[in-house]
C-alpha cells in the first residue's frame, strides 16, 4: 500500500511536469533523428482493418482505436504480445503463468474467454474450441509485426460474433518493406531464449518472405529461488487434487515458421498467399482440480489465399480463403483435432458523391473431433462436430458537409450451433470546420457473442470420489442464447500544439444474457455445473491519453477508468472484471543519434475476480520496464540491455474461475538482445 501511495502519484507528477516543460520548448535543430513517425503522421495513418473495414485516419474511426507501431514494439524490448499490450490504454492483461495470459478490453478476460476477438490481417486467430486470443499458436514473431490495432469498443458489426468488447488486430509486415535478412536473439538471466531469423526478396511482380523462430521459456519452479509459493482456493480439496505435490510446469518450447508471397498478376489484380506452422511443447497446469503432470503438445497450421482487384471505375474488392488445421493434446483439457475454413468477399465502392461504402459476406465451416483418455478430460457427446456460420455486412461513411460525417454499420449472422443474430453501429463525427484538428465522435452500437462449442457441447468429470463417482461434474446445457451488449460512446481528439495530442473517450454499456455456470449439489455432495445465460450487467468508464512528440523522442501518458456492475449478487461471469483504475506512461528518449533510452510503466488497480468465485481477486500492481539500446553500423544492427518488471521480484499467484490453485511467477528479469540486418 505504501508503495502504491508513493510511486503512483510521483510518476503522475513527473508525467505532468515533463509535458508542461517539453511542450513549451521549441524543436531542437540538433542531429538527433525523428522516430519513425511524428505524432501528426501517426494520427494521419490510414487503418483499413480496425473498426470499420474502410480506409480511414486513426482519428476518424467509428470506435476508439489504439495503434501500437513496430517502433513501439522494438523499443519495448519485449518478445511477448500480451506483455506489450499491457502498456497501452483500455486493455486488461493478467499473467496467469509464464505461458498463459488473460486478455480483455474493459475486462471480462480469462485464458478461455471468447468476448474479445483476435485477428491477424483481418483473419480470425482465436482458440477455435475454447475461445480467447491464442497468441502462442501464431506462426510469426514480434519483429514481423507492422502494427497492432486495438479497437476499444464492441465491434461485431464489422467482424461478427465474439467481438463483444473489442478487437485486437495484428497487421504483419509485407515482404517488400523488409527486404534482405534479419536475425535477432534475446536471452534473459533465467536462460530463457528467443531466436528469430527472416529473409525477404523482391523481383518483378513477386515478393516473398520466410520467417522462422524458436522460444524456450523455463518454468517458474526452475527460475524462482527457493520453493514456488502456491495458493489454494479450497484447502479441504487439497488431498483430492494432490496439492501437496504441486510444482509449476509452465515451461514452453515453441517453434514457428511463417511464409508469405505477393504476386502482381496484372496492374489491377494481385494475389497473395501464405502458410505458417507452429509446434508447441509445454508443461500442463491444474484445471478444475485435475493436474495429470503430462506435457502439452500442439500443432497449428494456418494458410490463406487472397485475390485483390482494382476496378476501372475506382472501386476495389477482394476474395479470400483462410484455413486453420489444429491438433491439440492437452492432458487436462482434452484431445482435439480441428480444421476451419473461411471464405470471405468484400467490395468497396462509392455509390454517390460523399459516400465511401463496402458490402461483403463470409462463410465459415468448423470441423472438430475430440478424443478422451480419462473421464476427467473434456469430451463432446456428439462428434465429429460440424458448425457453420454465414455473415452479411454493409458499411457506409457519408460526408454530409464540412462539419458532419455519419457512419453506419449493419451485419447479420447465422450460426448453426446457436441462432441468427444481428449487430450494428451508428456514429456521427463533428468538426468545427474542415481544417480543424478537433474531432468529436458520438456512437451507439449493438454487438453479440455466440457461445462456442466448449460451452454448448462439452462435458467432463473431475475430482474422483471412488466407486465411479466424481465430485465436480460439468454437463452440457440444453440450449444457450447469445450474449449481447448495447453501448453508447463519445470521444474527442485534438492537437493541443504541433507536438502534443489529446484523446478522450467515454462509454456506457448494458450487457444481457451473460454466460456463467449454475451449480447444484446432490445428497452425495456431488456438484453439477451447467453453462447458462445467468443475468446481465452495466458497465461505464473512459480513457484519457496525452502524447508528446519531439525530435528528442516521445512521451505518452494515459489513464483508464472502468466500472462493472453485475445485475445479480455473486453472479457467475466466468471471467475477471475490469480493474477500476489503470494508468501508464511510455517514454522514448534519443540520447544520441545511435543511443535510445526507453521506459514503460503501467499501474493496474485491484482486478476483481469472478463474483461467483469470491476469493480470486488479483492485487494491484505496478510494472516498470526500461532498457537502453545502441544502433550499430548505420542501423544495420542493434544491441539492447534492459530489465522487465523492475519493481517486483515475483508476481502473486493468479487463479482463474476454472482452477483451484495458482502459483507465483517470476517478475524482475534482466535481458540482452542483439539484432542484425544484412
Amino acid at each position: 500500500m505504501l508503495r502504491k501511495l508513493v510511486i503512483f502519484p510521483t510518476l503522475l507528477l513527473v508525467i505532468v511536469l515533463n509535458l508542461r516543460i517539453f511542450a513549451q520548448q521549441p524543436n531542437s535543430n540538433e542531429t538527433m533523428d525523428y522516430f519513425d513517425m511524428s505524432i501528426e503522421e501517426l494520427l494521419e495513418v490510414s487503418v483499413v482493418t480496425a473498426a470499420s473495414r474502410l480506409t480511414q485516419k486513426t482519428t476518424e474511426q467509428s470506435s476508439p482505436v489504439t495503434i501500437i507501431t513496430a517502433q513501439d514494439i522494438r523499443n519495448s524490448g519485449l518478445t511477448s504480445i500480451p506483455e506489450i499490450l499491457q502498456f497501452f490504454c483500455g486493455v486488461d492483461v493478467l499473467q496467469i503463468d509464464r505461458r498463459k495470459y488473460a486478455i480483455g478490453i474493459h475486462g471480462l478476460h480469462e485464458t478461455f474467454s471468447d468476448r474479445t476477438t483476435l485477428l491477424v490481417n483481418g483473419r480470425p486467430a482465436d482458440n477455435p474450441v475454447y475461445g480467447g486470443p491464442h497468441f502462442q499458436a501464431l506462426p510469426f514473431l514480434v519483429e514481423d509485426i507492422e502494427r497492432i490495432e486495438i479497437v476499444r469498443s464492441p465491434a461485431s458489426a464489422a467482424w461478427g460474433a465474439n467481438a463483444l468488447t473489442g478487437v485486437v488486430n495484428i497487421v504483419t509486415k509485407k515482404p517488400s518493406d523488409i527486404l534482405g535478412g534479419m536475425a535477432k536473439t534475446t536471452i534473459t538471466e533465467f536462460g530463457d531464449s528467443y531466436t528469430h531469423f527472416r529473409w525477404a526478396e523482391k523481383e518483378t511482380g513477386l515478393s516473398w518472405k520466410i520467417s522462422v523462430g524458436y522460444e524456450d521459456i523455463k518454468s517458474s519452479e526452475d527460475v524462482i529461488d527457493g520453493t514456488t509459493d502456491f495458493e489454494s482456493a479450497n484447502p479441504a480439496l487439497n488431498p483430492l487434487i494432490g496439492f501437496s505435490t504441486f510444482e509449476a510446469r509452465d515451461f514452453t518450447r515453441n517453434s514457428r515458421i511463417d511464409t508469405e508471397a505477393f504476386f502482381e498478376i496484372t496492374e489491377s489484380t494481385k494475389l497473395s498467399a501464405g502458410i505458417g506452422y507452429t509446434h508447441i511443447d509445454a508443461g500442463d497446469y491444474e484445471l478444475g482440480g485435475y493436474f495429470p503432470r503430462v506435457n502439452i503438445r500442439e500443432d497449428d497450421a494456418r494458410t490463406y489465399m487472397k485475390l485483390d482487384h482494382n476496378f476501372e471505375n475506382g472501386n476495389t474488392g477482394y476474395l479470400q480463403w483462410a484455413g486453420e488445421f489444429w491438433n491439440m493434446n492437452w492432458p487436462m483439457a482434452g484431445r482435439f483435432s480441428m480444421q476451419r475454413h473461411e471464405l470471405e468477399a468484400q467490395y468497396n465502392f462509392s455509390f454517390k458523391e460523399g459516400h465511401n461504402s463496402c458490402v461483403g459476406t463470409s462463410f465459415r465451416w468448423d470441423h472438430i473431433n475430440s478424443g478422451i483418455d480419462t473421464a476427467q478430460q473434456v469430451r463432446f457427446d456428439d462428434e465429429p462436430l460440424d458448425e457453420y456460420n454465414v455473415g452479411l455486412f454493409a458499411i457506409d461513411r457519408w460526408e454530409l458537409n464540412d462539419q458532419w460525417e455519419l457512419e453506419s454499420q449493419l451485419r447479420g449472422d447465422y450460426y448453426s450451433g446457436t441462432s441468427t443474430d444481428w449487430s450494428g453501429r451508428l456514429t456521427g463525427f463533428y468538426k468545427p470546420n474542415k481544417a480543424s484538428k478537433d474531432i468529436f465522435r458520438f456512437s451507439a452500437a449493438k454487438a453479440f457473442s455466440a457461445p462456442l462449442a466448449e460451452l454448448r457441447e462439452a462435458s467432463m468429470s473431475l475430482l474422483p470420489m471412488g466407486s465411479g463417482l466424481y465430485m465436480l461434474n460439468v454437463t452440457a446445457p440444453e440450449s444457450l442464447e447469445n450474449e449481447e451488449i448495447f453501448s453508447l460512446e463519445t470521444g474527442y481528439t485534438t492537437m493541443l500544439s504541433k507536438t502534443l495530442s489529446l484523446r478522450a473517450d467515454a462509454y456506457y454499456q448494458k450487457l444481457d444474457k451473460l454466460i456463467g455456470y449454475k451449480r447444484t449439489t446432490n445428497f452425495l455432495g456431488q456438484i453439477f455445473a451447467t453453462a447458462d445465460n445467468i443475468d446481465g450487467a452495466y458497465a461505464w468508464g473512459g480513457e484519457l491519453e496525452l502524447t508528446l512528440d519531439k525530435k528528442w523522442g516521445r512521451i505518452s501518458s494515459w489513464y483508464s477508468y472502468n466500472k462493472f456492475e453485475p445485475d445479480t449478487s455473486n453472479q457467475d461471469i466466468s471471467a475477471f472484471l475490469p480493474a477500476k483504475h489503470k494508468a501508464g506512461m511510455r517514454y522514448q528518449y534519443r540520447i544520441q543519434p545511435d543511443w535510445t533510452f526507453n521506459a514503460n510503466y503501467a499501474y493496474t488497480d485491484t482486478t476483481p475476480g469472478n463474483p461467483a468465485t469470491g476469493n480470486n481477486d488479483v492485487n494491484a500492481s505496478h510494472r516498470l520496464d526500461f532498457n537502453i539500446s545502441k544502433t550499430l553500423n548505420k542501423e544495420k544492427g542493434e544491441i539492447m540491455v534492459g530489465v522487465r518488471d523492475l519493481l517486483d521480484k515475483t508476481l502473486d499467484p493468479v487463479r482463474e474461475s476454472n482452477t483451484y490453485a495458482g502459483h507465483e511467477v517470476p517478475g524482475r528479469t534482466f535481458f540482452v538482445s542483439l539484432l542484425l540486418k544484412f
